[in-house]
């Protein structure tokens, strides 16, 4: 299986969900590993103990990965007014085009401001049954 392994940064936004308590929507764009324009959805539901998140990476004129979160996410306050700081690390769970039957892992170290500003620095290994 070809492997494709590449960090990178999103920037963008995140608020909660109408109607649906301790629910929250986030929004990124960023650039991918091969300087394609990557978009970013996730929602992200509050618990006990953390967070869990499901969602979408999509890398045009490649495809989409789906993900969803490996036990749970930590967020909290950082040391800068005004940000709070998390990580998070997700499972691929599939994905289409290129990423079709894609497995692999995504860790997400994040920061998210009062105002709901996000900037998410992931590291993405992706095993795919396609070549590269």
């Amino acid at each position: 299986m070809p492997e494709i392994v590449f960090a990178m940064e999103l920037r963008g936004t995140a608020g909660p969900v109408e109607g649906r308590e301790n629910t929250f929507g986030a929004q990124t764009t960023g650039i991918g590993p091969g300087g394609e324009a990557v978009t970013f959805e996730s929602e992200v539901v509050i618990i006990e103990d953390g967070f869990r998140e499901t969602g979408t990476i999509d890398i045009a004129g490649r495809g989409t990965l789906t993900f969803d979160t490996i036990g749970v996410g930590h967020a909290g306050p950082s040391p800068v007014l005004g940000w709070n700081q998390g990580t998070v690390m997700w499972k691929i769970t599939g994905g289409d085009s290129e990423f079709s039957d894609a497995t692999g892992l995504i860790t997400s170290n994040f920061k998210s401001s009062d105002q709901g500003e996000v900037v998410d620095n992931q590291y993405v290994r992706v095993f795919t049954a396609q070549g590269t």
